[in-house]
């Protein structure tokens, strides 16, 4: 038994000899983010268990591997499998270093539905000259480790000793495998264990899946007959969806800069309700409109274009409904935003222009474009105004004249570097400050209520991290937290003043904006069979107890939390 034994560790320490490197390669390149995903949540033993398995998993590919007739085809093999997992580990350690978070759904979907200026902006933003000189070191180490440039090849074949090595590390793999499967199984059905190429192609798919989706369903979808009852009668209702701001760099909400001068005064004059405690559902776009603009949210039976939207209630409710945007016109994967514009009765764009297509055209060019959809207005209007809002890269979102911050009034402590995108970012919220003042101006004198309302909110160095933007998979609190203002004109006040007072007593509630929906319904006096008062922070059923989740976290217990520390 001993002389079959030693005959099969042999064959085995034959086949492995000289893949030292492609096995200590492999094992790296995919064990470094689950390590560091396990690292997180604290799940040591689960650390090691998954090393052991994930080791004996990397001898048993390359036996195969070496079991390849063709020399050509195995060096082949080797090599695109070797380079293409350290590639996959490299965007995981970059996505790690920059969004605190393994790639997944929401990054893929971000990078297919990014247009060619964006990806500018996100390379200035987050690449220099050092990641260049990081990722050649990378691939020169990988060119190195697969060539045993820092050890002797054959190391186990010549050390006879040590030749029960492999197959020791084969059975404590195979035992680890097992016992992750029995004890550990609700972190495997999360893809907590998955190596990058398994988690980077479900990911793909999911993202490629959603998108197809998106550009189905305008024909999937059908206007709503859900109504049960319509005592609309307000005029104007006004939602300004902006972007990318974090109330938390307002002054309106006690940031330093005075970069709300027009939104303080209107609430020095009691124009303004202020909510004070409001958060998005999701810190990137396409996650937010899926659930903003219809009645899904996160405790959702069913995908959210299976729920009845707001554009579809309005129309059928008989408001002129109206989407102004100043984001793209069109798009080759598809875009949430544009299937509501194109269930609007009127819409129209700054620009046309595709994805791939260059923009910079600034908020303030809403303006004619509403002021010809006001000329063309009907007994009830609905409008959305989609602003650029804070999005990065900031010093493109505001006019020179709007130039107000220099890093010089930065006070907090960050290099000079730091402080000219945090004062570039303040700039950007005076100017948008200027630009829902604005809207709001143009309603002043009609019977109109004017929201504003960013997607999601934006962190921009916070805390002193070195991480400026938002991402989907692992938000902090400044992702989620956004501003949510009402304002009301004299006649709408003289009109609605219970209305008016409805909205003004609920400014200190908590509410998450996958539940806007039933709130503007509930504003309008709209009601179908998916609404549900207790989900309208104005109403006096609302439930101030329900859980504010986001990615399976708790925002209260959890994220806010986290950040206290």
């Amino acid at each position: 038994m001993n002389s079959v034994n030693e005959k099969i560790f042999t064959i085995i320490l034959k086949k492995l000899s000289g893949y030292e490197g492609f096995i200590i390669g492999i094992f790296i390149f995919n064990y470094l983010s689950v390590g560091w995903s396990l690292w997180q949540t604290n799940n040591f033993l689960v650390m090691l268990l998954e090393a052991l398995f994930l080791f004996a998993a990397i001898l048993a590919f390359t036996l195969l591997l070496a079991a390849v007739p063709c020399r050509c085809i195995r060096k082949i093999l080797g090599s695109l499998i070797f380079y293409i997992s350290g590639a996959l580990c490299l965007a995981e350690l970059f996505s790690i270093y920059t969004y605190n978070a393994v790639v997944g759904p929401g990054i893929i979907t971000a990078l297919l539905e990014t247009n060619s200026n964006e990806a500018s902006e996100f390379f200035k933003m987050y690449i220099n000259w050092s990641w260049l000189l990081y990722w050649l070191f990378f691939f020169t180490a990988a060119y190195l480790l697969k060539k045993k440039a820092f050890f002797q090849s054959g190391f186990f074949a010549k050390h006879r000793r040590g030749s029960f090595v492999p197959v020791f590390l084969l059975i404590s793999g195979i035992t680890a495998g097992f016992s992750l499967l029995l004890c550990y199984k609700p972190l495997i059905l999360s893809n907590l264990l998955d190596i990058p190429a398994v988690r980077v192609y479900a990911a793909a798919q999911t993202a490629i899946s959603n998108i197809r989706t998106y550009q189905n369903l305008d024909q999937e979808m059908s206007a709503t007959d859900d109504i049960i009852g319509n005592n609309s009668t307000i005029p104007n209702i006004v939602f300004i969806l902006g972007e990318a701001t974090n109330r938390n760099h307002m002054h309106l909400y006690g940031y330093s800069l005075p970069d709300t001068p027009n939104l303080d005064e209107l609430r020095a004059k009691n124009e303004l309700a202020v909510f004070t405690d409001c958060i998005s559902p999701h810190a990137t776009t396409v996650g937010v409109l899926r659930e903003l603009f219809t009645f899904c949210n996160y405790e959702a039976d069913k995908p959210w274009y299976e729920y009845n939207n707001l554009i579809d209630v309005m129309n059928a409710a008989g408001y002129k409904t109206n989407w102004l945007s100043n984001q793209e016109s069109s798009g080759i994967w598809g875009n949430v935003a544009l299937l509501y514009a194109k269930r609007s009765a009127f819409h129209e764009f700054t620009s046309m222009r595709e994805s791939h297509e260059d923009y910079g055209t600034l908020d303030e060019d809403l303006f004619p474009l509403l002021d010809t959809a006001m000329k063309n207005s009907a007994g009830k209007n609905f409008y959305v105004l989609h602003l650029m809002g804070g999005h990065s890269l900031y010093y493109k979102r505001f006019p020179y004249a709007f130039s107000k911050f220099g890093r010089e009034d930065i006070v907090r402590d960050a290099d000079d570097d730091k402080k000219t995108v945090l004062a570039q970012y303040a700039n950007a919220l005076y100017y948008n400050d200027y630009i829902v003042s604005g809207i709001i101006d143009k309603f002043r004198s009609l019977n109109a209520i004017v929201i504003y309302l960013p997607d999601h909110g934006e962190t921009v160095y916070d805390d002193n991290s070195g991480f400026s933007g938002h991402v989907e998979e692992n938000p902090n609190h400044y992702m989620l937290e956004v501003p949510m203002i009402m304002w009301a004109s004299d006649e709408f006040k003289r009109t609605y003043p219970q209305k008016w007072a409805s909205v003004t007593a609920a400014i200190d509630r908590p509410y998450m904006t996958d539940d806007m929906i039933h709130t503007i319904l509930d504003i309008a006096d709209i009601k179908t069979t998916e609404y549900e008062p207790e989900r309208s922070i104005i109403n006096v059923e609302f439930d101030a107890s329900r859980q504010r989740m986001v990615q399976g976290r708790n925002y209260d217990t959890q994220i806010r939390s986290e950040a206290a520390r």
